[in-house]
Order: C-alpha cells, then sequence, then structure tokens
C-alpha cells in the first residue's frame, strides 16, 4: 500500500506525524521572553547610571551653591581685582582653608583668579600669580558667565588630578575674574563605587574622549575603547551594544553629569543568545527537537523515495548522452510519479537513438555528395585548363598566348581551391598556408615550363589559419595575377632572384604582401600607375570584394610591390 502512494503523500504524512504546529506559538512565547529580559537589563543599565548621576548631580549642586557662596564673600570677590590689599588675600586665604578643612574628602583646592586668569588668592599660596587662562575652564567661565564643570586635569595646585568646577566673579555685569576649586577624584570614585546592583551592573565615569576618570579599576576593562564611548558620546547615544576590553559583549546607558564635560556609563553583561533562548522556556527547547527528528525523517525518506531513483535516471541520461547502451529498469519499486517519469525518460532515449542514427546516415550522405561535387568542379576545371591549354599551343602571337596563359591560371586557382575543399573534413573553410603554397607551386611550375632563364625562388610565410571561400577565392585571385605578373619580369641581372609573400594578423586586419625583385619590361599586368589593364581592375575589385584595399608600389632597386589590406571578419585561427 505504502509502494503506491505519491511522493508528496508520503513527505506529509511524516511531516504531519512528526512535526507539531506549536513550534510558532512556542517561538513567539520564548521571543516574548527574550525580549521581556532584554527590557529588565536595559532598564537596569539605566536605572544605574541614572543612580549615579543623581549621587554626583547632588555633589556637583553642592558645589555650585558652594562657590556662589564663595564668589559673594567680600574677602574672595575684592582679591581678584587688581585693587585687593594683603588684607584682602589673605582673608580669602583664610576662607580657602575653612572649605578645605569642612570638605576634606569632596575638595583638594580652590583659588580666585583675576579677568587675565593671574591667580591672586589660592589655597596653596605658592601657586600666587601662576597664570590659569590656557585651562579650558576658565575660559568656560570667561565666555559663559554661568557656573561650570571641566574635565579631568592634572592640578597646579595638588599633585592629584581633579575635576575643576569655577565661577564667574562679576562686576557691573563684566567678567572680573575666576572663583574655581577642584573636586577630588577619589570621591567620584567613592560616590560611583556605592552603586552596586545584583545583576552584576558596573557604573563608570568617563570624559569627552572616553577616557575612565572614576570607578573600580578592575571594572574599568568593561569599557570598550575610548575611541567608541566618545563616538557614542558625539552621535547623543544613551544607549548601545559593544564588546568591552576584556572581549565580552555589554549593553551600555550613558547619562550626562554635568553639561558635556563628565559622563556616568554603566555596563551589564549581555548573556549568550542561545543560553537566553534556552532559558526563556523549556519547551521550545522540546519543540525544537521534534523539529530535528522531523528533519531527519524527510532527510532520510527523501533519499530513499525521491534523491536514489532521480540519480539512477541521472546516471542512465548520462549512457544515453554519451551513447552508450544501457537497461533503464528500476531496482526496486517506484513512486507512480517516478515510473512515469521513468518510462517518459526511456521513450526519450529511444527517440534520441532513432534521431541519431537518422541524422548520421544522412551526414554521411551529405559528406559523400559534397564530397563528390567538388571533385567532379575540380575535375570540370582541370579539364576547362587543359582545354585552354591545347588552344594555346595553336596561337602564334605572345601577347595572346599570355592572355590565354593568364585565364589558364585563373581556371587553375579555382581548381586548387575545390581540391582542398574536398580534402578538408569541413567543407566551408580551407588550410591558407597549404592553399597558398600549392597555388604558388603550381603557378611556378607553369611559369617554368615559359622557358624563363633564371626563374625565381619562392619565399612564402603565412598563419596558419582556416578560412571561407569567400576570402580564399579572392586571395588565391590576386596571389594568380601578381605571381603571373612578377614571373614576367626579367630577373637575368639579379643575383638573388625570388617572390616573396607573406601574410600577418593584427589587430583584427590581415596584410598581404607579394613583392619581386626582378626588371619590369612593361610586359607585367600589375604595376605601379597601371590603367585600363585587366589584371589592375580585377585585383583592385577583389580587394574591394574582401572589404579592403590594394596598395602597388616599385621597390627599391627593382620590382614591385603589391600590399592588400582586408578585415579579419571571415578568417578563423585553426587549432594548433
Amino acid at each position: 500500500m505504502l509502494a503506491r502512494w505519491s511522493l508528496r503523500t508520503k513527505l506529509v504524512t511524516l511531516v504531519t506525524l512528526v512535526f507539531l504546529p506549536v513550534l510558532g506559538l512556542a517561538v513567539w512565547q520564548a521571543d516574548s521572553e527574550l525580549g521581556a529580559a532584554e527590557r529588565q537589563r536595559s532598564e537596569a543599565v539605566a536605572t544605574a547610571a541614572e543612580l549615579a548621576v543623581s549621587r554626583h548631580r547632588v555633589l556637583i549642586e553642592g558645589t555650585r551653591r558652594l562657590l556662589m557662596a564663595a564668589c559673594s564673600e567680600d574677602d574672595v570677590s575684592r582679591s581678584a581685582s587688581a585693587a585687593a590689599t594683603q588684607s584682602d588675600i589673605t582673608g580669602c586665604e583664610v576662607y580657602f582653608s575653612r572649605i578645605l578643612k569642612a570638605f576634606p574628602g569632596e575638595y583638594s583646592s580652590a583659588l580666585v583668579t583675576d579677568d587675565k586668569g593671574i591667580a591672586r588668592c589660592s589655597s596653596t599660596v605658592t601657586v600666587i600669580g601662576m597664570g590659569f587662562s590656557d585651562r579650558e575652564i576658565f575660559r568656560q567661565v570667561r565666555d559663559t558667565r554661568e557656573f561650570s564643570l571641566g574635565a579631568q586635569i592634572a592640578s597646579r595646585i595638588t599633585a592629584l588630578s581633579v575635576i575643576p568646577a569655577a565661577m564667574p566673579i562679576l562686576r557691573d555685569g563684566e567678567f572680573g575674574g575666576m572663583c574655581a576649586v577642584g573636586i577630588s577624584l577619589d570621591n567620584l570614585a567613592d560616590t560611583v563605587l556605592a552603586v552596586r546592583s545584583d545583576r552584576g551592573i558596573a557604573v563608570m565615569l568617563v570624559d569627552r574622549s572616553g577616557a575612565s576618570i572614576g570607578g573600580a579599576a578592575g571594572m574599568a576593562r568593561a569599557l570598550p575603547v575610548a575611541t567608541r564611548i566618545a563616538a557614542a558620546i558625539v552621535g547623543g547615544r544613551t544607549t548601545f551594544r559593544d564588546y568591552g576590553q576584556d572581549g565580552m559583549l555589554y549593553s551600555f546607558s550613558i547619562r550626562p553629569l554635568a553639561g558635556n564635560a563628565i559622563f556616568a556609563v554603566a555596563a551589564a553583561p549581555v548573556t549568550d543568545e542561545l543560553l537566553s533562548l534556552a532559558r526563556a522556556g523549556d519547551g521550545l527547547v522540546l519543540v525544537i527537537l521534534a523539529l530535528v527528528m522531523t528533519l531527519v525523517a524527510v532527510w532520510f525518506g527523501a533519499d530513499r523515495w525521491c534523491i536514489r531513483p532521480l540519480r539512477h535516471i541521472r546516471d542512465f541520461a548520462d549512457k544515453v548522452a554519451r551513447g552508450e547502451p544501457g537497461d533503464f529498469g528500476p531496482r526496486r519499486p517506484w513512486t507512480p510519479e517516478l515510473a512515469s517519469v521513468g518510462e517518459g525518460v526511456t521513450a526519450m532515449a529511444e527517440a534520441i537513438a532513432s534521431r541519431e542514427a537518422e541524422l548520421r546516415a544522412g551526414l554521411e550522405q551529405r559528406d559523400h555528395m559534397l564530397r563528390e561535387i567538388h571533385h567532379r568542379v575540380k575535375n570540370n576545371l582541370q579539364m576547362i585548363s587543359s582545354l585552354l591549354n591545347l588552344q594555346a599551343g595553336e596561337i602564334r602571337s605572345p601577347r595572346i598566348r599570355r592572355f590565354f596563359g593568364d585565364a589558364q591560371n585563373r581556371v587553375l586557382t579555382l581548381s586548387i581551391l575545390h581540391r582542398h575543399l574536398y580534402e578538408r573534413t569541413s567543407w566551408s573553410l580551407v588550410d591558407f598556408q597549404r592553399f597558398i603554397s600549392d597555388l604558388v607551386r603550381q603557378i611556378s611550375v607553369a611559369g617554368a615550363s615559359s622557358g624563363s632563364p633564371s626563374p625565381p625562388r619562392f619565399h612564402i610565410r603565412a598563419p596558419i589559419m582556416a578560412v571561407g571561400p569567400d576570402t580564399a577565392i579572392p586571395v588565391g585571385l590576386i596571389v594568380t595575377e601578381v605571381v603571373s605578373s612578377a614571373l614576367d619580369h626579367d630577373f637575368s641581372g639579379v643575383a638573388t632572384p625570388e617572390i616573396r609573400i607573406e601574410a600577418a594578423e593584427s589587430d583584427g586586419q590581415v596584410t598581404f604582401v607579394i613583392e619581386d625583385n626582378g626588371l619590369d619590361k612593361d610586359i607585367g599586368s600589375i604595376r605601379p600607375g597601371g590603367r585600363g589593364v585587366f589584371g589592375m581592375t580585377l585585383i583592385h575589385g577583389l580587394a574591394m570584394q574582401l572589404g579592403g584595399e590594394v596598395t602597388i608600389a616599385s621597390r627599391d632597386g627593382g620590382g614591385t610591390r603589391v600590399v592588400v589590406t582586408f578585415p579579419m571578419a571571415a578568417v578563423q585561427l585553426a587549432d594548433a
């Protein structure tokens, strides 16, 4: 019964028995739990950052109020003036000493400058007269004329790094100096360390450049490199994910502490996605296990009922393509669909074999017919050449006999072409090099029989190319005309009489050169400036038929040079 079922029915039955539709519900539930866990983690990180910021804001707000009170103190405000007395400066220093004693953990230094940035009063006497106009905090207070908090700097007053906080001293609305205190980094770090969470969240302080300025040293490795934190700050991102310097993935939350100088960064490690998915719900794990079992069943079922039969069909088709005999019979009972495919493949193979036999017989008959046609055309042309030769024997006029010889050579050219066509396996191409060599040899034999006292030697250099009759016939006739004309030249005074034939191909153009070193006795039909001569007219017409042009010139020292240039359109390089 099972063997009669279709492949689709078997696959649907297997999937229905194993796969349960609750997978979608389980995935949705797991995704919801993962989303909730992610939201809780993000909220916890943001809460930790806000808690750290709130603690620091209390310190910053206290510092602002402290500076407002200090700047309004008479001794402090008068000390920033150039007209301040020593009594004013002493009173300012005593005021700052009381502040540092009252808040020893929060502040490490205090000073007052005039409007030029020169220290006029300080908690450290050695700082008096020192310039602070190059400090960013001084420029911020001078430009904004408001309370400002600077980035971490190395203090010039103490040996410790501080966070400068400053308030402007105004006189009649004009900037008269700066009143500043240095917030201790140790105090900031203690405040950060006070922020803890049961979720493993660490809170650290960074400046605008992303450098850590507060927090546990070990926790600093949870931060990414400083450039990435700085990029997040510049981009205005409050939350992001990135890898810390310890190689773990963290979720970060950034909150500004005061302006754009200091930022609180909270970091919580991100658990592995697979582990989170496993914790999201045990039901999803069971459904995934059921899915894996279904895939395994489908895999082996498809191999048994689909892949193996198709592989058998493919192997049989390969044998048919190679022309090898073979039996298509299946090795075991197949499904109705595959059995139908097998019958179709068998019928197709039989049709292909029958068609190939018919085509093979037709090709053999065609080849035999073409070979016979070319052979008979060659014989007829040779017969015409022989008749012309017999007729020429009865002609007494040398001029008319030469005309007969030219006509005989032209017929000979066509005869040689047909002989090369039926000798090759391809009926549409001839071997260019062999054709030219054979043609020149036949012409030279006819020229030698004319009784020339010093027959020239032929030098032929042509590439091995396969060309069609449309190219071979014009080129062959051009060679016949030029070589026949060159054989009429006088080579008696030449030490090495020769006729050179060269062909070359470059950039899609074929250049065909025929030249000799004999003396033109005005007998040859091909010569520079010749007009109204049949040979000249013929080679120009043949060159135009090839789509090219012909150039005829005299050689230095005697002889004629004929250059024929035509495109490579109909020429194909022969296989080596």
